[in-house]
């Protein structure tokens, strides 16, 4: 058993030995040989990484942008929601809605602006309901993702949108569409 292990230590010694010579050889015909073999290896990732560029078709923006434009929706409708909860609250204006939720996770900052447990309790349920809402949402919008675009094709789309000028254009005109057909400005929802 030493002797067999003795033979493949030699061996690998011997690998290890061609390896360091070939590797710290000063030779430059070797030297020269070694750049040309980085520089296709380099040249040839760079090959592969341009196939793997994909293009979207007017079909495949548009039904991102249905989605897109269907969330923010949804989203205008929430906020409108939300809004009414803290406009309508009997305990806390706006403003005083704001100031707890900016020092929210900080007890310090709660009592340097005297939050009551009234008014603590009336953000909660405010916070709850829209959490509430928020994590429906979430769900609906997912499941309209997978249905109308399917998972992989938004997450290239998503990503390929904040690279890609020309991509962005042709969604930018589908969207821009989409929105005035249902008769909103941009500025009514977010994409």
């Amino acid at each position: 058993m030493d002797s067999e292990m003795m033979f493949w230590g030699a061996d690998f010694v011997k690998i290890n030995d061609i390896y360091l010579r070939f590797i710290m050889n000063n030779n430059p015909k070797i030297k020269m040989k070694k750049v040309l073999l980085i520089v296709c290896f380099i040249a040839g990732f760079g090959m592969a990484m341009a196939q793997e560029e994909t293009t979207f078709t007017d079909e495949d923006l548009t039904k991102y942008a249905t989605v897109m434009v269907w969330a923010g929706i949804e989203k205008g409708k929430m906020t409108e929601i939300y809004n009414g909860w803290i406009r309508d609250n009997e305990i806390l204006d706006a403003i005083r809605y704001r100031e707890i939720k900016q020092a929210e996770d900080d007890s310090v900052k709660l009592q340097e602006i005297a939050v009551t447990l009234i008014e603590l309790d009336a953000y909660n349920r405010i916070k709850m309901q829209h959490d509430s809402i928020m994590s429906s949402f979430i769900s609906v919008l997912k499941a309209e993702i997978k249905e109308t675009i399917g998972k992989g094709l938004y997450k290239e789309l998503k990503k390929v949108l904040k690279s890609d000028v020309d991509v962005k254009a042709r969604y930018k005109v589908i969207y821009d569409g989409l929105m005035d057909e249902q008769g909103l400005d941009e500025d009514e929802t977010e994409d």
